[in-house]
């Protein structure tokens, strides 16, 4: 079981308000590609020193699970681009159809995703935490959508919105976040190599959820 303690929450929250302060600066400024390379850079420093230094090694194989998440999450990317319906302001490298640093976003995503998900499987159970993890994930990860299209990072189109947030990311967030608990609960664990494993699964989960939301709302 993985034990979590008030340290944790307070510097995962400190990570995720300074990402926030860099994405609302950025959505007033509309400063682009860089502002959210800038936010990557600085939270990933932060959060990598974090997975590091602690003595959890949970919090580590969670940033390498994000990672191999975020970068075969590529395919979802390539395939909405490729559609037309995710576009991504130009600058900066890319790999395939899609901004350097958001494999590493992700990455940094799951950080927090994850210890929710390994706190709600502790709490709820096998059975009412990957519920619970889905309405977070839906409710979270939209917003800050809409914030990005603001800044000029990436936006969406040709599809419908709620509350300013594409519906199929709505779905398909919540859709993605189903499996967390029981990954997350499984990191802590298993070695590094099921943490690369997993995040690979994780990383196409992503594409087939987005498959299913835009059949639903899409």
């Amino acid at each position: 079981m993985v034990v979590i303690t008030r340290r944790d929450w307070l510097f995962i929250g400190v990570a995720n308000a300074v990402a926030l302060g860099i994405a609302l600066v950025s959505a007033h400024f509309a400063l682009g590609w860089k502002a959210a390379a800038a936010s990557v850079v600085v939270t990933g420093v932060m959060l990598a020193a974090f997975c590091l230094t602690h003595r959890e090694p949970f919090f580590l194989r969670l940033f390498v699970f994000g990672l191999a998440m975020g970068f075969t999450e590529l395919v979802n990317d390539t395939y909405l681009v490729d559609r037309q319906l995710l576009v991504y302001a130009p600058g900066g490298p890319f790999v395939l159809d899609t901004p350097l640093y958001m494999p590493f976003s992700w990455a940094l995503l799951v950080i927090t995703n994850g210890t929710i998900a390994a706190w709600l499987w502790n709490r709820l159970g096998p059975r009412r935490s990957p519920l619970a993890m889905a309405v977070v994930s839906g409710l979270y990860i939209p917003g800050f959508e809409a914030l990005a299209a603001k800044a000029d990072w990436w936006h969406y189109q040709h599809v419908p919105f709620w509350l300013g947030a594409p519906a199929f990311v709505v779905v398909g967030e919540a859709l993605l976040a189903l499996p967390l608990p029981w990954m997350c609960t499984t990191l802590a664990s298993r070695r590094f190599a099921v943490a690369i494993g997993l995040g690979v699964v994780e990383g196409l989960v992503v594409f087939l959820t987005t498959l299913a939301a835009l059949r639903l709302v899409g």
